[in-house]
């Protein structure tokens, strides 16, 4: 997981707490026979601690209101009783220092850092020192993936934080399958809570989502006392389309609007991605680039994250057919000449501190002043700051209306040759560039400069004009006049949007039937669909399969029922493959209409993919497809593609996992992802045991095309960060008949340890009879017969079969 701020969880030394906050004795026989309905409907309801010391601090919290369990049944939960954590309702995760959010803490399976006593979970930090003026340091992270997942729901936990810079706790929530809307944050995440060691008042509760990377966060200071004195309970009622957070039954924060985008690709259909099963998470971290990091006064000797229990309740249904909160956008009138920034002549010497017009602003080490005066904006910089906006002169509430386009331009020199970087953004979106940061060289004679973009986001009442100055080797001042921007083309809202290939290759629009918001339409965002008969086309969403469903209880005709697209924008003379699954209980032939000509398909009563390929037109008003569904029954249709006809598709992971499966025995310990955020989009495996053989781990791609007397290149990148060995073939497919022959041999590569890529390359001829459903492996397990039980990663990237010419004798 990666981010800016909640995913960092908890570590420190495991150290028996002394005096007062040594005695922690939990209220466990109430917990025991808990129920939604007992004891926690009243409005004030106590959860005492069982200590009778004096001066020991009060374990009672008193529950506000805010919060209802009516309608709500205990689902799950662990009250921590007995001496040991329960594995049949935790993993243990295991992570090297720096995993994510650059922290300090290695987690690790240690009873250093895991207990269960006292009837609470303990996560504790561990710092050790290396003899060498260095340290080490250890904590706890434990998840209930794959054992306790939940796909809405009220979740609470009753807990204690470490006090002291540098710690963070977590109760968060991610989506048991990462892959199914795209790696962090397109997946989504739910941080129920976080404290900061070094504010134990305050508690956040955030959300994460979309691409770019939004959040929208809640934030909670007690009236006296802290959360690392007392008990708090912390709870998190997600429903479709709301998410709230309570402290203590008091509601702190409430989210309607979310999103969640596919890079390359379009918006999933709301509510997404908080529509899918997520399991909770529970840790300390130690540092991080959020947080901070531990000081001369952090101690390691009595801190911990101290659980006293985790619940899960939910309702006996959901009904998730909810539409996204609308948000008006009002698009201010330009100025009389057109220009959309105010006091663009600097005719007004405007104060720079304030959020009207101009502002003037320093970060990160940056020192500067900003003056008014001659219709011209001095800056005079001291010292230029560690970023580009250390040094910032902004304006905002710029105006942005989708499909238009905009020329930004201004007159500037410097007292020397220097640079300025210069960007249209959107404050509210994660910082989008709308124009992108661009550089701009400044010299000591004054120039006009001209910058012209496209508005291809939708539209933004605040958008932000930025001249960044820090972050420079020259400190030179400047001076800026005459700065406009203008509408250059208006937008059409008659046109037919551009439909560009997607950053996974495909040519198809939402061919996984799960993009789209409109009302009573939902999922078939892109789609054209034709019903001239009594049948039901609806895309379905059951358990998050998503596909185009047609169903007729009477025989209708081929073309009464069409799912179609058109203004497709592939390349003429191109060799393509259009590749798509059918499930129908009406066996018949499907015609399929691509490319100006009609296709064929035989469709069988079971579960098929199929494809065709040809060379595309050179006539680009034949760029369409229609497929022609009308029949009795019902058809299922789904992962429709339109891609250049490769031997290996998605070899760059540009499409997540699509066209790869991966294969994990029970006795190995794994897992993958596809990289996005430290990797271009690559499968990164995370390795514990390899188990005893070496296919016991294994990444393939199924259905690759190898013809007998063909000469091949086959080439791909791969790293890992240990010394180890790896196998790849491609193979024939024995699971009929145990006959896996290797039609390139077993190929073993030995890796060493290192952050870059190795290229593996070879070429081979198929001496075999052409096989069209041969399999591509690359195997993970206990190659050379060399079982790991280290944890380990393996990257892998840009995976190319193409077929060449037999090499010279």
């Amino acid at each position: 997981m990666k981010k800016k701020t909640c995913l960092v969880l908890l570590s420190c030394a495991a150290v028996l707490l002394v005096g007062a906050i040594a005695i922690i004795n939990s209220r466990k026989s109430e917990k025991a026979s808990s129920d939604a309905t007992e004891a926690k409907d009243s409005e004030d309801v106590a959860i005492e601690d069982s200590s009778t010391e004096e001066e020991a601090p009060s374990d009672e919290v008193v529950m506000g209101t805010d919060l209802s369990y009516d309608g709500y049944t205990l689902k799950w939960e662990d009250d921590f009783l007995g001496d040991s954590l329960n594995r049949d309702d935790w993993n243990v995760e295991l992570h090297e220092p720096g995993w994510v959010n650059e922290e300090w803490q290695a987690y690790i399976d240690s009873p250093d850092n895991i207990q269960v006593k006292d009837s609470n979970l303990y996560l504790i930090p561990v710092k050790t020192d290396n003899g060498d003026g260095t340290y080490s340091y250890t904590s706890g992270r434990v998840n209930t993936q794959n054992k306790h997942d939940f796909t809405y729901g009220l979740f609470e936990a009753r807990v204690k934080v470490p006090t002291g810079m540098g710690y963070l706790p977590a109760f968060w929530m991610m989506p048991t399958n990462e892959n199914l809307y795209g790696q962090w944050p397109r997946c989504g995440e739910i941080d129920c809570m976080e404290v900061m060691g070094q504010d134990t008042t305050t508690a956040h509760g955030t959300i994460h989502y979309g691409n770019p990377h939004a959040q929208s966060q809640g934030t909670y200071v007690l009236s006296s006392g802290n959360f690392s004195d007392e008990y708090h309970v912390f709870s998190c009622e997600w429903e479709p389309g709301c998410i709230k957070w309570y402290v203590d039954g008091h509601k702190i924060h409430e989210e309607s609007r979310w999103y969640t985008t596919t890079e390359g690709q379009g918006t999933i259909t709301y509510p997404a991605p908080f529509d899918q099963p997520f399991y909770i998470i529970l840790n300390l971290a130690v540092g991080g680039s959020w947080v901070g990091y531990p000081d001369e006064n952090t101690s390691f000797d009595d801190q911990a994250f101290i659980i006293d229990y985790v619940r899960a309740y939910q309702k006996d249904s959901y009904d998730d057919n909810v539409d996204r909160p609308a948000k008006e956008v009002t698009l201010r009138e330009p100025n009389a000449d057109g220009n959309y920034i105010n006091n663009g002549d600097y005719s007004d010497a405007e104060s720079l501190d304030d959020d009207e017009n101009w502002k003037f602003m320093l970060f990160n080490d940056g020192l500067a002043r900003a003056s008014i005066a001659d219709n011209t904006m001095t800056i005079a910089t001291e010292r230029a700051g560690k970023d580009d906006y250390s040094v910032q002169l902004v304006q905002a509430n710029v105006p942005m209306e989708k499909g238009a386009s905009y020329r930004v331009t201004f007159d500037a020199y410097s007292t020397e040759d220097r640079t300025m970087v210069v960007a249209v953004k959107a404050p509210d979106v994660n910082w989008f560039e709308y124009m992108p940061s661009t550089v701009v060289e400044l010299t000591t004679e004054k120039q006009t400069y001209s910058l012209d973009f496209d508005m291809t986001e939708p539209n933004d009442a605040n958008g932000r004009l930025e001249f960044n100055m820090g972050h420079t080797a020259s400190t030179a001042d400047i001076y800026i006049s005459n700065v406009s921007l203008v509408k250059t083309v208006a937008a059409d809202p008659n046109a037919i949007e551009d439909k560009p290939v997607l950053a996974d290759g495909n040519y198809i629009y939402n061919g996984a039937f799960q993009e789209g918001d409109e009302p009573g339409n939902k999922r078939l965002g892109f789609w054209d669909i034709t019903n001239n008969a009594s049948a039901t086309v609806e895309a379905t969403n059951e358990n998050t399969i998503r596909r185009l469903k047609i169903e007729a209880a009477d025989e209708i005709a081929a073309d009464t029922v069409i799912a179609g697209q058109s203004y497709l924008t592939y390349p003429s003379n191109a060799a393509l493959e259009l590749s798509f699954d059918v499930e129908t209980d009406n066996a018949r032939d499907l015609t399929v209409r691509m490319d100006g000509k009609d296709y064929t398909i035989a469709l069988s009563n079971t579960a098929e993919s199929y494809s065709i390929k040809f060379i595309s037109d050179n006539d680009s008003s034949n760029n369409s497809l229609e497929f022609l569904l009308g029949a009795k029954g019902v058809t299922y249709l789904d992962n429709v593609r339109l891609v250049e006809d490769a031997l290996i598709k998605n070899g760059s992971f540009n499409a997540g996992l699509t066209g790869f499966d991966f294969y994990a025995d029970a006795s190995a310990d794994t897992s993958i992802v596809v990289d996005s955020l430290t990797e271009d989009n690559a499968a990164d495996i995370t390795i514990n045991n390899t188990g005893d053989k070496d296919w016991m781990i294994q990444l393939k791609q199924n259905n690759v095309e190898m013809k007998n007397g063909q000469w091949y290149h086959l080439q791909f990148d791969i790293k890992a960060n240990i010394n180890r060995d790896i196998m790849y073939a491609i193979q024939r497919d024995g699971s009929s008949d145990d006959n896996w022959i290797p039609y390139t041999g077993s190929q073993i590569v030995s890796l060493s340890e290192s952050t870059d890529y190795t290229t593996v390359s070879y070429d081979f001829q198929m001496t075999e009879e052409t096989d069209p459903n041969a399999i591509f492996t690359i195997s993970l397990g206990a190659v050379s017969d060399k079982k790991i039980i280290m944890h380990h990663r393996v990257c892998i990237d840009n995976i190319v079969l193409t077929e060449i010419e037999a090499p010279a004798e």
